[in-house]
């Protein structure tokens, strides 16, 4: 299972193969403290990409339709043209940004060698597939970020139609953004606040193997969270007839909600730990097994006994470990508050389990 999620962590791949000439366009180049800068006119919702073997890379989302790429570090700064229009004419709606940084004498190649901390301003309607291997990333501001980083932090905010980040040792955070979101860092925390979807396919998927995950007013239809080892709190209001499906290997999960939630629980939990709710609960009891095939019908099973006090539960109630004759590792509680009109699925193998009312 570690494995698995492991590889899910794996930052995601952000280059593209670069084919067609590069672009002439007057270049200025970086004399020593001094910036090198570069520009290009694009699409309004052009794909553009860049990748540096080490620095920060920040990345702003402007109203002009075109492409502006500054550094301190770099020696040259090239632009390729990578989508395949009969008009070379129009402007690019997809372009390489090659840096060339001033430690290198003569490279082999421009993309992914240097090393150099690079802003860039892209149109509002861009979207940008950024990656560093060792350093921090920083978006606003456009409608589609990728960004993939091996020893750094990544911080989005205001994206608005998808997103997907990776880290492999550092965090990620993402801010007031909405649409498709794909969060995975294997040794660093994920915060997500103020997510919403932009369609209603838009689902929201996070995971870490040794980090935290924070979720709070996030309200995407369709909520996926996995933890190997660190905590999972997620709080805010739940989306109606919303499914979430959170999973923990070693530690707590933590739901905070509005009074007024309205919600189905289906939770495995170890019979070492237990839910704790401030909700009201009715527990369900488990349905009989079919009868076998050309057999006489079985009677009912007997139904499952409700914890301890049974029936609508008033909060704050903990669901106590049932009394047990054989050594079982988990236990299924199936409950409902209110109507049920979300459907929350917990999996939960070392930790507590708490729905707290906010």
């Amino acid at each position: 299972m570690k494995k698995k999620w492991f590889a899910a962590c794996a930052v995601v791949a952000l280059i593209v193969s670069l084919t067609g000439p590069t672009l002439a366009h007057e270049n200025t180049e970086g004399k020593p403290g001094e910036k090198t800068e570069r520009s290009l006119a694009v699409d309004p919702q052009a794909t553009v990409t860049l990748c540096v073997a080490s620095g920060t890379l920040t990345v702003r989302g402007w109203d002009k339709s075109e492409i502006r790429v500054r550094s301190l570090d770099a020696a040259q700064i090239d632009f390729r043209r990578i989508d395949k229009t009969k008009d070379p004419a129009k402007p690019a709606a997809r372009v390489d940004v090659m840096v060339l940084d001033k430690r290198s004498a003569t490279p082999p190649r421009l993309d992914c060698q240097a090393l150099a901390s690079v802003e860039m301003e892209v149109p509002a309607g861009a979207t940008v597939q950024v990656q560093t291997r060792d350093g921090d990333i920083t978006i606003s501001g456009v409608a589609g970020a990728y960004a993939g980083s091996q020893n750094g932090d990544i911080f989005i905010e205001r994206a608005t139609k998808l997103v997907e980040a990776g880290s492999v040792g550092g965090s990620i955070i993402l801010k007031d953004s909405s649409g498709r979101v794909n969060l995975s860092s294997a040794g660093g925390g994920v915060e997500a606040i103020n997510v919403r979807p932009g369609g209603p396919e838009d689902t929201f998927e996070v995971g870490t193997v040794t980090g935290d995950i924070q979720l709070e007013r996030v309200s995407n239809p369709k909520v996926t969270a996995k933890t190997v080892n660190g905590a999972l709190m997620m709080s805010g209001p739940l989306a109606k007839s919303g499914s979430y499906g959170l999973t923990n290997m070693t530690g707590n999960i933590i739901l905070a909600m509005p009074a007024d939630s309205s919600f189905q629980l289906n939770a495995k939990v170890s019979e070492k730990h237990d839910i704790i709710s401030e909700f009201p609960l009715k527990y369900l009891s488990e349905p009989a097994p079919p009868a076998p095939a050309k057999t006489k019908p079985q009677p009912p099973a007997p139904k499952t006994p409700a914890p301890k006090g049974g029936g609508p539960v008033v909060a704050p109630i903990v669901v106590e470990k049932p009394a047990m004759t054989m050594p079982y590792v988990l236990r299924r509680v199936t409950a409902v508050c209110g109507s049920g009109d979300a459907t929350i699925s917990i999996a939960s193998f070392g930790g507590a389990v708490r729905l707290k009312k906010i």
